[in-house]
């Protein structure tokens, strides 16, 4: 059997060439990255947000101690206005 006309495929091996970054008989050269990721850390936003939540915790507090002395203040006797009349606000009456 003879097989005429059989020569390689040259469209394919160009684009292989072309896709690989290879040509016949040329060396390949190192490219440099032209597109490179930079990150930049805001610690001054982590920083602020740590501020916020110590203050808001300490706020917290100084109204639990509030709520305490006013406790103690008003304590049984001590309220100016009738336990009735606080009922009837809180019942809305």
């Amino acid at each position: 059997m003879e097989i005429k006309n059989l020569r390689p495929n040259a469209s394919a091996i160009r684009s292989y060439e072309k896709f690989a970054g290879v040509s016949a008989g040329k060396k390949t050269a190192e490219k440099t990255p032209v597109n490179t990721d930079k990150v930049d850390f805001d610690f001054a936003g982590a920083l602020a947000a740590a501020k916020a939540n110590t203050a808001s915790a300490i706020e917290a507090e100084a109204n639990t101690t509030r709520i305490e002395q006013l406790r103690a203040a008003y304590g049984g006797d001590n309220c100016p206005v009738s336990s009735e009349i606080i009922a009837m606000a809180v019942l809305g009456q």
